[in-house]
């Protein structure tokens, strides 16, 4: 799959009507755009006492990385999309990813809230005792994913190797969503046993995380 991960702020200081325009207009706009096969808005959460980067992020699947290019790029859709976007956006943050889904939803019902959890980063090499780039991705996929599809009341996992995009480059090299019902069940889940156990094997093989919290609704 192709994954786009875009983070932004609105231009007007009227939050309420930006948050009107957004729903109302973009997202439905969003919502129409062919191809689309998974579909997350949600606002920034502060974290560890520092406010968030941007106001708000928004996830967008594809199938594929032409059906994204064809469909965000050159469909009538699309224009819509981005008018409104030039309207009322600013301090785009745009990533694209080609992802794979570990933990799919179970029910994927338009209109629910969750606590979601996305972290871009790298991978450590010599310091985790890894000969070359491939051997700590090949054991990222196979034994982090392994570890960390086990969390408890873990609602959807999806992980991306981090592509060059038109609009801007990324600076790590793999990023991660992690979804929960709401930010105690996040809580509990990494203070379980596999919690632990995944903190540990993160702090031997990953490097360079950049964390954001986001309490996200699922449009499509």
């Amino acid at each position: 799959m192709r994954t786009i991960f875009s983070c932004f702020d609105f231009k007007s200081p009227d939050l309420e009507a930006e948050e009107r325009n957004y729903a109302d207009v973009h997202v439905a706009f969003a919502r129409q755009l062919p191809g689309l096969r998974h579909y997350l808005t949600g606002r920034l959460r502060s974290s560890a006492d520092q406010p968030p980067s941007h106001y708000r992020a928004a996830i967008l699947s594809f199938e594929s990385a032409a059906e994204a290019e064809a469909s965000i790029r050159k469909s009538p859709e699309a224009k819509a999309v981005a008018a409104d976007g030039r309207d009322h956006m600013m301090n785009l943050r745009w990533l694209e990813a080609d992802s794979e889904t570990i933990v799919p939803f179970e029910s994927r019902e338009p209109g629910r809230h969750l606590l979601l959890m996305a972290a871009e980063f790298d991978l450590q090499v010599e310091k985790a005792g890894f000969s070359d780039p491939a051997s700590a991705d090949q054991r990222y996929l196979g034994e982090h994913t392994r570890i960390a599809r086990r969390l408890p009341g873990l609602r959807y996992y999806m992980v991306g190797r981090l592509v060059e995009a038109a609009r801007q480059k990324p600076d790590r090299s793999r990023i991660a969503f992690l979804a929960f019902d709401d930010s105690e069940a996040l809580r509990s889940a990494y203070r379980s046993p596999v919690g632990f156990e995944l903190v540990k094997d993160e702090e031997a093989t990953i490097a360079n995380a950049r964390v954001f919290r986001i309490d996200a609704t699922i449009q499509l």
